[in-house]
């Protein structure tokens, strides 16, 4: 049953979006519009309503029940209320992620453990924005009780990639450790985590990729006849902590050349980076970089 959003006398959109307050008014048991809506399978006003007021998501009533949870009550079996998606793709957990609302991703991935939430028509899955926004909590339920959860984002990026570039740890930590193997996959550019890491300049998360596989220090970041590696990028940003880092696990990177036939040095002098410039010049294998 889809319920009526509009006719000639009522547009559920115009009253909402007319008055944010509306959305917020309650029956005497608490309830808001949506836990109506759910409550009595409008599926679709329940859709408009969410998308136009995602934090109803997490409204609760006066039993502390939002309406996600008068949903499940209802033995909501084909889960349209946890499955649908709105003009852009986003799935209830999309909108629960966005509003960082720790209790109804806890409902909607337990009510639906099995479902892979997949991407919205932006590429974001609901594990993407969550490590981008640095929602820990959120994040972990999804790691912890979701059976098959999807972790891709736009422009081919990975979760890890999102977590990285935005410098949450905790959440690249709990990634790293769930599926080691993201620390592989490339996105658009040809970058792949350890790149960012890299140019982040997150030490602790270049130690563990490096110390998991070393391999990863001497992987193109670009694509076609532009690429670097590692080192380079460290150079290039002048991260000396992240050179020193690489030349521990991987001596014999100092040495690469990049696509345009430069090895560390010449990278470091052409960015102007003297830090750079002047520990490569102090170390022991300087007289190979020189030429």
């Amino acid at each position: 049953m889809e319920g009526n959003t509009g006719d000639s006398d009522f547009l559920l959109a115009e009253y909402l979006t007319r008055d944010e307050e509306n959305g917020y008014q309650v029956t005497p048991k608490g309830n808001t519009v949506l836990h109506i809506a759910a409550l009595y399978g409008q599926s679709g006003f329940v859709r408009q309503v969410i998308d136009i007021t995602p934090s109803l998501l997490c409204c609760q009533n006066k039993k502390n029940e939002t309406a996600l949870h008068l949903a499940a009550n209802k033995g909501n079996k084909d889960m349209t209320l946890m499955r649908m998606t709105d003009d852009g793709g986003d799935t209830a957990l999309h909108k629960a992620m966005r509003t960082g609302c720790v209790e109804t991703v806890r409902l909607l991935v337990a009510q639906d453990p099995d479902f892979e939430f997949p991407a919205n028509n932006a590429g974001e899955t609901p594990l993407y924005l969550a490590a981008e926004s640095g929602l820990v909590n959120c994040f972990s339920e999804i790691l912890e009780h979701c059976n098959r959860p999807t972790y891709s984002g736009p422009y081919g990026r990975t979760a890890l990639d999102a977590a990285i570039i935005q410098k949450h740890m905790d959440c690249a930590t709990s990634l790293w450790e769930w599926n080691k193997s993201l620390c592989e996959e490339t996105d658009k550019w040809g970058w792949n985590p350890l790149h960012y890491a890299v140019k982040q300049g997150l030490r602790v998360a270049v130690r563990k990729m490096l110390g998991w596989k070393t391999s990863l220090a001497y992987t193109h970041a670009g694509n076609g006849n532009d690429w670097a590696t590692s080192i380079h990028i460290a150079a290039n940003v002048g991260h000396v902590n992240m050179i020193r880092e690489l030349l521990f696990h991987c001596p014999d990177s100092l040495e690469m050349l990049n696509s345009n036939g430069q090895n560390t040095l010449r990278v470091a002098i052409s960015n102007f980076k003297t830090r750079v410039v002047r520990f490569l010049l102090n170390s022991k294998e300087s007289h190979n970089l020189i030429d």
